[in-house]
């Protein structure tokens, strides 16, 4: 019966062992979804929180347009997503505001608009845009352009942020950004206004789908934590449908 016994034993250790570390998150995994237009600048302090406060869970990062994110997410192929979407979330999503953030004209140092404060969208009339095609809120930005009299030109398209930048820098023509945003050198960004456009940033799950010890403790760290807000939008700001202003 000995070797039997210790068998026994042994599994019964190895058990507890692999339920002690689950209870502490060790080597847990977790799947982030980021759609590729967010910027990590509101977002690093609270992983490295994150992982301060939870140094066993591992968390993969998957970028991808907004549609791609939410479609992932209902697929089961990533635990939870962070999104900004203009007409909302639609069900089984559901959605968590985290942040807002407006959105910014971008152009080269040399540029007129770099001499000012900010940029109605009426002198937007006639700019050489160069379009993020990743950009999901750029319906919302051309209209309310249009809406204000002025016609953006389009001179270039990219799925490269990069690019993009970087013929902004080069004083190839101006674009639209989030305002956390990263940038590259030479690249001036100034508030757009007359009227103003924002976004909210939001953590998206799926409505009935049984939670992980990781996505919990993720979910109730998003929750808990003091997130930066922008200043208050100006009067004449516009929040496109589906968002909701905090």
């Amino acid at each position: 019966m000995e070797p039997h016994l210790s068998e026994v034993l042994a599994r019964t250790q190895s058990a507890k062992e692999t339920a002690t570390r689950f209870l502490r998150l060790d080597s847990a995994q977790l799947k982030l979804g980021v759609m590729c237009t967010i910027g990590p600048m509101r977002f690093v302090s609270f992983l490295s929180r994150f992982r301060t406060d939870n140094p066993g869970i591992e968390i993969t990062m998957i970028e991808a347009p907004a549609a791609r994110v939410c479609e992932l997410l209902q697929k089961g192929e990533i635990d939870i997503a962070l999104v900004a979407r203009p007409d909302g979330f639609a069900p089984p999503l559901q959605s968590q505001p985290l942040y807002r953030e407006r959105f910014l004209v971008a152009c080269s140092a040399g540029h007129p608009f770099a001499r000012k404060n900010a940029v109605a969208m009426s002198e937007m009339d006639g700019q050489p845009y160069l379009s993020r095609i990743n950009c999901e809120f750029y319906d919302v930005l051309r209209d309310t352009c249009r809406a204000s009299g002025s016609r953006m030109q389009g001179a270039f398209r990219s799925e490269r942020e990069d690019w993009i930048l970087t013929m902004v820098a080069a004083g190839m023509g101006v674009c639209f950004l989030p305002e956390f945003s990263a940038t590259i050198p030479g690249v001036v960004v100034r508030l757009a206004i007359s009227p103003s456009v924002e976004r909210e940033v939001c953590l998206v799950t799926v409505a009935g789908r049984r939670w992980s010890s990781p996505l919990s403790a993720f979910v109730r760290a998003a929750r808990q934590y003091r997130w930066p807000q922008a200043e208050p939008p100006d009067a004449d700001t516009i929040t496109a449908p589906g968002a909701t202003v905090t």
